[in-house]
């Protein structure tokens, strides 16, 4: 991009509204709830897939973004995440 990591991230703030690793983690949490729409109930799995360090990290940023852990989201409803959908 020909930009320093400092101008780097004030643009993509500024286009996208949140910074790159914000970004990151938020896809990383929609990757997630993707592999689990899809049947996948492996968390060591689905966390090593979307790039988490360990399950332990994987099940706190879940908490975090959904207010659940993964167990308790798919007693509460279907987890759903049409980001990774190719359009019709």
């Amino acid at each position: 991009a020909c930009l320093g990591k400092r101008q780097y991230e004030r643009v993509f703030r500024e286009t996208v509204g949140m910074n790159p690793k914000e970004y990151a983690r938020i896809v990383k949490f929609q990757k997630a709830l993707w592999l689990m729409q899809r049947g996948e109930s492996n968390y060591a799995g689905i966390a090593a897939e979307c790039g988490y360090s360990d399950q332990s990290h994987f099940i706190r940023n879940f908490k975090e973004l959904s207010g659940y852990t993964p167990e308790a989201l798919i007693k509460h409803c279907a987890p759903y995440s049409d980001l990774f959908t190719a359009p019709a």
